[in-house]
């Protein structure tokens, strides 16, 4: 599909927009990715229910966020490849360490201290086939990458899908990754040193790591039949009777009950709370003992729409406001 460019990117950026370095091409019906996987069943069936007419052409400036984690992918990637030993003495480790190192062995002899990079892997799964690409395995251990926002990392409704995602790579490469957890290693794009001071909540540094717990073997295998069975159940629905997407895959952020002590300013544009209150019990205490004003309740906003494919013809969406 040709990509618009309404905001007229200069040409040596929109090339680099345009480029697609993505190398999962399914070729068949019943091929799916691990991060297709993780997905909501109503996003995944109602995908395949697209047609020419019904997408959205995309915009070249839609895929900023996407060249910019693959090209911190691929930094790291070619860091590895042709650097790591010299990075490894700077770094301080001895050279006894670094002469075990081997990048992407074929065969891992006694004493070596294997390193994975991007390596794609399939396998099938009652009539399906699995794939993935995982980012960094060292010596059994499996490390990803995810560029993001500073405030993305405090919510922790990702912290399970980062677990099946990685689990699901442990289960398509059991003779690599080895070990029982993994390395999520966030890169902040849009860190800022004085909110890291000021808020204690914030990130302390533009780059932090999380140990995530992988689930066993035989959890994932199981996870992903029960997956596959909703999928084959729902996909021969009418789009009106296909699952709707969860509070959790919809991004459904938390309800605000908010205190107006002026009733005449409550919910009108441009005007701000008196105090935000996070349950309506709190909220109501508040006004009580304010003895005046009002609170409105300001429903969850859903973030995850904008973001999927099947927009166009999904009428869950309808039942929300985008903005």
């Amino acid at each position: 599909m040709n990509l618009t460019n309404y905001g007229e990117i200069s040409l040596p950026l929109a090339v680099w927009l345009a480029a697609d370095g993505y190398d999962f091409h399914p070729g068949q019906t019943r091929a799916i990715s691990a991060t297709s996987l993780l997905k909501p069943v109503r996003q995944i069936l109602l995908k395949e229910q697209l047609t020419e007419e019904t997408m959205i052409q995309p915009d070249v400036s839609d895929f900023i966020a996407s060249r910019l984690g693959h090209t911190i992918h691929d930094g790291i990637e070619k860091a590895w490849t042709h650097n790591y030993a010299s990075s490894m003495r700077k770094l301080g480790y001895p050279q006894n360490i670094i002469d075990r190192v081997r990048i992407n062995p074929t065969q891992v002899e006694p004493e070596v201290i294997p390193v994975y990079l991007e390596q794609r892997a399939s396998k099938d799964l009652t009539g399906y086939k699995i794939s993935g690409k995982f980012d960094l395995v060292i010596d059994g251990e499996l490390h990803d990458f995810k560029s993001t926002s500073a405030y993305s990392v405090k919510s922790t409704d990702k912290h399970e899908d980062y677990a099946l995602q990685g689990s699901i790579y442990r289960w398509l490469n059991p003779d690599k990754i080895t070990e029982d957890h993994m390395y999520i290693h966030f890169i902040f794009t849009d860190w800022q040193k004085a909110l890291s001071k000021s808020s204690p909540t914030y990130p302390k540094s533009r780059l932090q790591s999380m140990r995530i717990p992988l689930m066993s073997v035989a959890e994932i295998e199981q996870w992903m039949l029960n997956k596959i069975r909703v999928l084959e159940e729902h996909a021969d629905l009418d789009e009106p009777d296909i699952p709707f997407c969860t509070d959790v895959e919809l991004w459904r952020s938390a309800p605000v009950w908010k205190y107006y002590s002026d009733p005449a300013k409550a919910g009108k544009p441009g005007s701000r709370a008196t105090k935000n209150f996070d349950n309506p019990q709190d909220a109501a205490a508040h006004r009580a003992k304010a003895g005046k004003g009002v609170v409105l309740e300001i429903p969850g906003q859903v973030k995850a729409c904008g973001y999927c494919p099947a927009f166009p013809i999904c009428t869950q969406k309808d039942l929300y406001d985008h903005g």
